[in-house]
């Protein structure tokens, strides 16, 4: 049975602490994959030094096309790391809860961190290697865990603001990771630029700790009423009545035993899977863009610190746009918010491929691909990047949606491994129209499939989401809708 919040509704000052527990979580969670995913984009020249040192002593010299394939080959490492601590997060957010999940994740962030920094400082490129793989492991179940956390304690009214948080973390954190690799920052002093991700990971460990665990884990998964209910205090400060008693109940669907086999072999399960795995894909081309950047403007004849300058810039535009989406998250259609976003980002892309093309014959022509970055940061940011992350989280049950969201974002990481290991190289080869090839024609297809099979989620129950899924009526979920929700 779904939240119901209509008879309970949080006072003014409920909601802002509630935003406030989540801001804290999601800013000190996320910190260390976002800094750490955004400063090699705008140190990279610092980072190309390093590189020259530290195989210099295993007897190799690095010329651009051995630096592209093994700066390429580091960077994948956080998609191994991520897709592998995707796996298993499903295993700890079902078997130890969404917050002790999160506290794992952020302990071990805390020691990827310092691995981090202790590579810079012996000259070690295994150890930093090693860490960015560990810190993507780590990042992939403090994410997972505490994208499921925030839903499973925030009212239905709140879920998609609360959901967003995860993602403006990342962006405001990417920001700070590109402004602190520029060369005018700490872009030239390799030991601060990563000593700082050791200081914020460890205070995340120390945020999490006096949080409770999600309500509706507790009620479903260890089906304890009292803590449940004492949780939903804690977040919400509502405290249930005889009139509310089934208020935490999250879905009338139980049958089934929560197993991949029956995600995939269920219908509608394997649809809302397939849909969330579709956002995920037309968003995936994010990490060139966070990765590569710099690279991509310098190559249609822009100058090297301006080519830093607008990639920081458009990490700044993308965290205004995050706010703009915090905004209009439970104002529009979640449906209409995705797709409208999604077809800027894809146009985007198309713009960038063209003006880079045509830098060539016309040299101003590269002030289209400038335009074209900053549209891309911003429609990823106002929804289709968040509402990706959360989406697959509010089409499925409680029982599989653990598993379905770490499979999703699994898979998608591994597609992005593939992706960004050849997109550099592949850029060397036959230019902008990797990114056609790549990023931009499949995200078409992906995109045409939402467009045509996607419920709407605002404000709906996960009831009233699976009937859309299962191809109720329209009148159907209509009525579903406007009638109270069963007490």
């Amino acid at each position: 049975m779904a939240v119901d919040s209509s008879s309970m509704e949080m006072d003014r000052r409920s909601q802002i602490r509630l935003l406030v527990i989540g801001g804290v979580l999601s800013f000190t969670s996320i910190f260390q994959m976002g800094y750490a995913t955004a400063y090699p984009n705008t140190s990279i020249d610092t980072f190309r030094d390093f590189l020259n040192v530290t195989t210099k002593e295993y007897g190799l010299e690095l010329t651009d096309a051995k630096f592209s394939w093994l700066w390429s080959a580091l960077l994948d490492t956080w998609f191994i790391g991520f897709s592998i601590g995707s796996c298993l997060s499903p295993i700890i957010a079902d078997r130890i809860g969404r917050k002790s999940g999160l506290l794992v994740g952020n302990i071990a962030n805390t020691i990827s961190a310092l691995i981090s920094f202790l590579g810079i400082l012996f000259n070690s490129i295994i150890a930093f290697t090693l860490s960015r793989l560990f810190f993507s492991l780590s990042a992939a179940i403090s994410m997972n865990s505490l994208i499921l956390l925030l839903q499973e304690s925030s009212p239905v009214s709140m879920r998609g603001l609360m959901s967003f948080y995860a993602e403006m973390a990342f962006v405001v954190t990417n920001l700070v990771g590109g402004m602190a690799g520029m060369r005018s920052l700490l872009g030239t002093n390799l030991h601060l630029l990563t000593g700082v991700a050791v200081i914020v990971s460890a205070l995340s460990v120390l945020v999490v700790i006096p949080v409770a665990e999600s309500p509706i884990f507790l009620l479903e998964k260890r089906n304890d009423r009292e803590k449940a209910e004492k949780a939903t205090y804690f977040y919400q400060r509502i405290k249930p009545n005889k009139e509310n008693k089934t208020q935490l109940e999250e879905s009338n669907e139980r049958e089934g035993n929560g197993s991949l086999k029956e995600l995939l072999s269920t219908p509608h399960l394997r649809k809302g899977f397939l849909l969330g795995l579709c956002a995920l894909q037309i968003a995936v081309s994010i990490w060139p863009i966070v990765f590569f950047s710099t690279e991509f403007l310098r190559r249609t004849g822009i100058d090297g610190e301006l080519s830093e300058l607008i990639s920081t810039i458009m990490l700044f535009v993308s965290t205004l746009c995050t706010c703009v989406g915090m905004i209009l998250v439970e104002k529009i259609a979640r449906r209409t918010l995705l797709i409208s976003t999604a077809c800027v980002n894809l146009g985007a892309l198309l713009l960038f491929v063209i003006s880079a093309e045509l830098t060539p014959i016309y040299q101003s022509a590269n002030i289209g691909c400038i335009v074209a970055v900053m549209m891309h940061g911003g429609s990823y940011s106002v929804g289709l990047g968040p509402i990706a992350w959360f989406l697959i989280s509010e089409l499925m049950p409680l029982r599989v949606r653990a598993i379905a969201q770490s499979l999703a974002l699994a898979t998608n990481q591994t597609i992005a491994l593939l992706l960004v290991a050849i997109t550099l190289p592949l850029y060397d080869q036959i230019g902008a129209w990797t990114i056609l090839i790549l990023f931009v024609f499949p995200g078409v297809l992906c995109f045409f499939i939402i467009w045509r099979h996607l419920p709407e989620t605002r404000a709906r129950s996960i009831d009233e989401v699976i009937q859309s899924l299962k191809g109720a009526p329209r009148d159907f979920v209509a009525v579903e809708l406007a009638s109270p929700r069963k007490q």
